[in-house]
């Protein structure tokens, strides 16, 4: 899995950050957690139910997804996307959201997180 530096949390989730990224990791179940990613085609973002990533299509290297928020429940879910576009948005002065990730840099799975 692929993280980034600057990985967008729900308030709610701020206090178990750790074990939340730690089950995502694992593929332990966490039936209320959305994973936000960068979209694979010309999107913005994708909200994806954490269990999702159990699945063999997101076990290759090639389509693990690049992971730039989470969230409990779908509906912060939305919300923590609208906060992310505002976030581009000042930064950029447009919704490149692609490339504002890569200015902000990645962690594997292996990278420290927290």
């Amino acid at each position: 899995m692929r993280f980034c530096r600057k990985l967008y949390m729900s308030p709610s989730l701020d206090k178990k950050r750790r074990k939340i990224l730690w089950k995502l990791r694992t593929g332990r179940p966490q039936p209320f957690i959305y994973i936000i990613a960068l979209a694979n085609n010309d999107d913005l973002l994708e909200i994806y139910h954490s269990g999702m990533l159990k699945q063999k299509y997101y076990k290759k290297k090639k389509n693990v997804p690049y992971i730039v928020g989470i969230a409990s429940g779908y509906g912060e879910a939305v919300e923590l996307v609208i906060s992310i576009l505002e976030d581009v948005l000042h930064a950029t002065g447009g919704y490149d959201v692609k490339s504002f990730f890569k200015w902000q840099g990645s962690r594997s799975e292996s990278g420290r997180q927290g």
